[in-house]
């Protein structure tokens, strides 16, 4: 199972019904729908399906959403960090811990980590002529397209 897996299933659990008491809440107010209509959703045999997404997508993403990359790299490690450090500024990142060869990233807004649910660190790991990402997908697949380019 990958580490903190049921914090993230908590926390996209919470998201999930988040949204949709907002697009309920939206609807309403836009006279889109009524109570009646929510209610009747409630007592719908349907609604026990929509139950279940809301169980059985937070229990997966961690497995999906969470990945682990390579880019190989130059043979120079000093030359490997400077271009490392420089990708992640580019892509909005600040350097919060370095053990080694382990450097851990973090958006540099509160904007970018709440739109991650703080689920939002990026972890390079600099491996002889390797660079090792770890982390959400989205923001693994973006660093490593960009290390690509200054490598």
């Amino acid at each position: 199972m990958p580490e903190r897996y049921f914090i993230r299933v908590i926390k996209y659990f919470v998201y999930l019904c988040l949204l949709f008491a907002v697009i309920y809440g939206l609807m309403l107010m836009m006279k889109q729908t009524s109570w009646n209509m929510i209610v009747s959703v409630t007592q719908n045999k349907n609604f026990w399906l929509l139950c279940a997404v809301f169980v059985i997508l937070p229990l997966l993403y961690p497995f999906f959403g969470f990945v682990t990359r390579t880019v190989r790299a130059r043979m120079d490690p000093g030359e490997n960090r400077a271009i490392i450090l420089r990708t992640a500024e580019t892509n909005g990142f600040i350097l919060v811990k370095e053990l080694g060869n382990t450097m851990t990233f973090r958006p540099a807004t509160m904007a970018g980590r709440l739109r991650t649910l703080f689920e939002d660190k990026v972890k390079i790991i600099l491996k002889d002529d390797k660079i090792i990402i770890t982390g959400p997908r989205k923001e693994v697949v973006r660093t490593e397209f960009r290390l690509k380019t200054f490598l």
